[in-house]
């Protein structure tokens, strides 16, 4: 069994509390590094604002985190809520075939059930581009006998793409942007060490911790209805997320088109990003990785007759483009 505690350098307490009632604890788990230091600061916030008579402990796995942003996450402040950070060491590594596309800190998340085994039962995961804007406390009812993880079905397109190669139940491949675990279970059937395994075999994966955790998990998996996970792209002034239907309680932002770059720009994200320590931060224009986002912000400034940034930003995306 691998030895996940030499992973941690230490154990920071962002924010302290004695909890009355130690069973009807919520544990969330974020994982993340700068990078989305900000939307995980945001996320913490919106499940803080509408969950404020439910006792939180967030459990957040760093990696690369520098000390503006563990301030900034110190400064968050709420009755009945823990912050601890556990900060992520070089020992942790991941084959890099199957990190190019994602940040190392995605396949945290692998090790963190059994560093928090003795603190926690049910562990709620949440990707940092979440945001909360429901209450979470019926995903505390749901019942994980014999389950390893609930999770929510990914797209029909990942159903088609992923279900045969990887010989999952067709409709049962689930999204592991939120993760309900149960840690005693995840722990006993080592999911840890298969996943990790997996993940430095020499195999590439698309979609590196999800499609192992897929695989590991096999049958014990319990679908969750689309409202703790509704998987949501966002367009230029789009807005999408003003529109989810009523019940949603976790809106995921997937693909690389995220509510704080500045053609994606969400009013809801806006909202609880006024809320928090990052409300007067310089934010990403775009993803500069991603060339039609650096093209969305181009003709965003074009539409604004900024005709001078439109075209500078242009150049910017042909260039990006022709490095690719």
């Amino acid at each position: 069994m691998i030895n996940v505690d030499a992973f941690i350098n230490k154990k920071n307490e962002l924010l302290s509390c004695v909890f009355s009632d130690a069973k009807h604890v919520l544990h969330i788990l974020l994982c993340f590094d700068d990078n989305y230091a900000l939307s995980a600061g945001v996320d913490i916030i919106s499940v803080i604002e509408n969950n404020q008579k439910q006792p939180i402990h967030f459990h957040l796995f760093t990696h690369n985190l520098n000390d503006e942003n563990r301030k900034k996450l110190s400064l968050i402040k709420a009755n009945d809520v823990a912050i601890t950070e556990y900060v992520i060491n070089d020992q942790f590594k991941i084959d890099k075939k199957n990190t190019e596309q994602f940040p190392i800190a995605a396949c945290v998340r692998l090790i963190a059930p059994m560093i928090l085994k003795d603190i926690a039962t049910k562990l709620l995961y949440i990707d940092s581009d979440t945001l909360c804007i429901n209450k979470l406390d019926l995903i505390e009812q749901i019942n994980l006998d014999s389950i390893i993880v609930a999770a929510v079905a990914d797209m029909p397109y990942m159903q088609q793409s992923q279900c045969a190669k990887y010989d999952v139940i067709f409709g049962t491949y689930f999204n592991s942007g939120v993760m309900l675990i149960n840690v005693p279970l995840w722990c006993q059937q080592d999911i840890t060490s298969k996943t990790l395994k997996l993940l430095n075999s020499g195999e590439k994966y698309q979609f590196p911790d999800q499609d192992v955790l897929n695989i590991a998990i096999g049958e014990r998996r319990f679908i969750l209805p689309q409202k703790y996970n509704n998987l949501l792209a966002l367009s230029v002034n789009g807005n999408e997320d003003a529109n989810v239907p009523q019940d949603t309680v976790l809106i995921h932002y997937i693909t690389k088109n995220k509510p704080w770059h500045q053609p994606y720009r969400s009013r809801l994200f806006d909202n609880y990003l006024e809320q928090s320590p990052w409300r007067n931060d310089c934010l990403p224009l775009y993803c500069a990785k991603k060339t039609s986002s650096i093209r969305a912000y181009s003709r965003l400034m074009f539409k604004q007759k900024k005709y001078l940034s439109g075209i500078g930003h242009y150049i910017i995306y042909l260039k990006t483009k022709l490095l690719k």
